[in-house]
């Protein structure tokens, strides 16, 4: 991992990371609670565990190209061998995540065919739990090494449009999965900036679409907050 962290660079400008690593450290913990407590003997159990750990795949694997063809591609123009480090981490992680996914998978589907699959969850359960803490490891080293660099090396307004590139490649569907996973894990204050900004530039329709999935994953107190903010 990077140690090196470069000095004098005001931290009160945007974190990059904060939105994506929120959702991704959320989204990895509630694997990690269902993959200890789903009884691998019950088709349905299994059915959820599933679906919940597509979805958290299918997000690192976004989060991790958007990183490499957008972040430190353009960090790497500026400062070339500074984005080795994170790039090499992804290779790791890819790696023992392709690992997890093939499990899964074979979870799933012996599953369906009326097998019990408690080994093989017993055997995800302590994988995961290896691969979350270097998941952990390797987002908190991109938040005091790579953001400081970014700092140093983009205006604000360039970090801006890096985040449209972004924002850009993410197909609709898949960024009402990370909603699911966004919008709880942030206060109250990043809610509504992140919806305030939705809403003046997403459809009508979508907008609603998307609120009705914060919905299900607010409290009622929180979603009321939300939804009158945003009145």
């Amino acid at each position: 991992m990077q140690t090196f962290v470069p000095k004098n660079i005001k931290m009160n400008r945007p974190k990059v990371y904060d939105v994506p690593h929120k959702a991704l450290r959320n989204a990895l913990s509630q694997l990690s609670l269902l993959a200890g407590k789903t009884n691998y003997s019950d088709q349905q159990e299994v059915k959820q565990f599933y679906k919940l750990g597509e979805d958290v795949f299918k997000m690192l694997t976004i989060h991790a190209n958007d990183e490499n063809e957008v972040t430190l591609a353009e960090l790497e123009e500026r400062c070339p061998g500074s984005s080795q480090n994170d790039l090499d981490d992804h290779v790791q992680i890819h790696l023992a995540q392709d690992k997890l996914e093939k499990l899964l998978s074979k979870i799933y589907n012996n599953s369906k065919s009326g097998m019990d699959t408690t080994e093989d969850g017993a055997e995800f359960y302590l994988a995961f739990s290896e691969f979350h803490g270097e998941y952990l490891e390797h987002s908190a080293a991109e938040e005091r090494v790579t953001q400081p660099l970014l700092w140093k090396y983009f205006t604000d307004e360039e970090l801006a449009a890096h985040r449209g590139k972004i924002m850009a490649k993410i197909p609709p569907r898949s960024l009402l999965t990370w909603f699911r996973f966004i919008v709880p894990a942030q206060s109250s204050n990043e809610r509504i900036g992140l919806l305030t900004g939705l809403k003046a530039m997403a459809p009508p329709t979508f907008f609603n679409e998307a609120m009705e999935v914060i919905k299900q994953v607010l409290t009622e107190k929180e979603f009321d907050l939300l939804n009158q903010s945003l009145s």
